[in-house]
């Protein structure tokens, strides 16, 4: 049987957990990880200074439910012993609001001592007399139709801007948050739907209370020690610092890799939806950069263990503070190991859709995110060094009309063209990791 010969394009998570479970499934089919930098995990990105774990991207990953996935591939890569979890502070978490730090409720204890626990109930009472939509919408007429105006401007709005750096008026319901539009499906009160809810089973391996119940998971030297263990896999089939053109498709196709011509016969993409589209014909390329990215501004900083009082996991920023901040994690506070006897890391996130990447360029982001600290903490805060990264395009915006829109790319895509990332399938690393091994399997079946 002739052995297939395949190009992955990007050595993110998608491109490795690909090719680990390729590799897994089907020693037999001939590939190549074609990396365009000098290091692998894309987004996924960790520095160790002086003890301390800066991460520029992911900083852990839920153990519940789909999050078992990853887990499973941690043991297969041996990695359990270098697991770390992230302590009980984690599941507190806060919202900025109106000049102070409010903490929401993460418990019914916490919800009946929560100053938001009247705009709870009206919520509640609002979805019980709610009317189903069946199209798709905007994230915020759908929290409108079910929990009201106030409801999504504090808690929707600062969760779809903290977590995806989204614009609630422009993200679709179905694309970003499909349970939710699931459970109005099944009855047009959600509180209604969850009662009888029960979560897709992945038949992933059952891991014990003591681990599940943790709010995250992450590794003693940061994210980063899970893409250098598949790097460590995979070393072999990667060529970094590759300069790739894609000249045709058709039975095979042709890729100029560093100056030479060679076939495949097929291309897996992993890489952001603009890169791969001036390779594609006119009407997929035109889709593909019809996906719009968000620009983020991360700033980590060392800070001395008691420059601030915080007991959370982090906070929140909605956009009716009127800032270019989103949030801050108290990094060590999830994750002790990350942190020193005498110094802490906090990361202040800032930017979102609602900004252009020369909109954030214009402003000194580190005096920015200085100024708003001291009127949370109402304080000067003791900042040892601070470092900042600027990102371009850096999460997928899954606007009204996204899951169409995706269902065209595959309709386009020649047959020996797959496609994988944020932009499809979901932008969490657990959402990658599970459609990378489900591709890889299919893949495996047409081989």
């Amino acid at each position: 049987m002739k052995r297939k010969k395949v190009a992955i394009l990007g050595a993110g998570m998608a491109g490795l957990s690909f090719a680990f479970y390729l590799k897994k499934y089907n020693p037999n089919v001939d590939f190549v990880i074609l990396e365009k930098s000098f290091r692998v995990g894309g987004v996924v990105f960790s520095e160790t200074i002086n003890e301390l774990v800066f991460e520029w991207g992911p900083r852990g990953v839920r153990p519940k439910g789909r999050g078992q996935v990853v887990l499973e591939l941690v043991e297969e890569l041996g990695l359990w012993n270098e697991l770390i979890f992230a302590n009980d502070k984690a599941k507190k978490r806060y919202l900025y609001h109106e000049d102070k730090l409010q903490v929401l409720p993460y418990s019914l204890w916490s919800l009946l001592s929560s100053p938001y626990l009247k705009l709870f109930i009206k919520a509640i009472i609002k979805d019980f007399t709610a009317e189903r939509f069946n199209g798709d919408e905007t994230i915020a007429r759908f929290v409108d139709r079910h929990f009201g105006v106030e409801f999504r401007a504090l808690f929707f709005d600062s969760m779809v801007s903290g977590v995806w750096a989204g614009d609630i008026e422009r993200m679709s319901i179905s694309a970003t948050l499909p349970l939710l539009k699931e459970l109005e499906g099944k009855n047009s009160s959600i509180i209604k739907a969850l009662r009888t809810y029960k979560a897709k089973s992945l038949n992933s391996k059952k891991y014990g209370k003591d681990i599940t119940s943790k709010a995250l998971f992450s590794f003693k030297g940061g994210m980063q020690t899970l893409v250098n263990a598949l790097e460590n896999q995979l070393s072999d089939f990667i060529i970094y610092d590759a300069d790739i053109e894609i000249v045709h498709f058709s039975d095979k196709v042709e890729l100029v890799v560093n100056g030479e011509s060679q076939f495949f016969d097929e291309v897996v993409s992993t890489v952001p939806a603009y890169s791969i589209a001036p390779f594609t014909d006119s009407k997929l390329s035109e889709l593909l950069q019809s996906i719009h990215y968000a620009p983020i501004a991360v700033l980590n900083m060392k800070l001395p263990k008691k420059a601030i009082d915080f007991d959370g996991f982090g906070f929140l920023v909605p956009s009716s503070e009127n800032s270019v901040v989103l949030g801050m994690v108290a990094n060590s506070n999830t994750f002790l190991e990350h942190s020193t006897e005498d110094f802490v890391v906090n990361t202040v996130m800032m930017g979102g859709s609602r900004y252009s990447i020369e909109d954030l360029s214009c402003l000194n982001l580190k005096d920015e995110a200085g100024k708003f600290l001291k009127n949370v903490f109402n304080k000067e805060i003791d900042i040892e060094f601070q470092e900042i990264m600027l990102i371009d395009k850096s999460i997928p915006q899954y606007d009204v009309g996204h899951l169409d829109k995706v269902m065209h790319i595959k309709e386009l895509c020649p047959s020996n063209l797959t496609l994988i990332g944020g932009y499809m399938y979901g932008v969490s690393l657990i959402d990658i990791v599970i459609k990378s091994k489900e591709l890889a399997r299919k893949f495996i079946r047409h081989a």
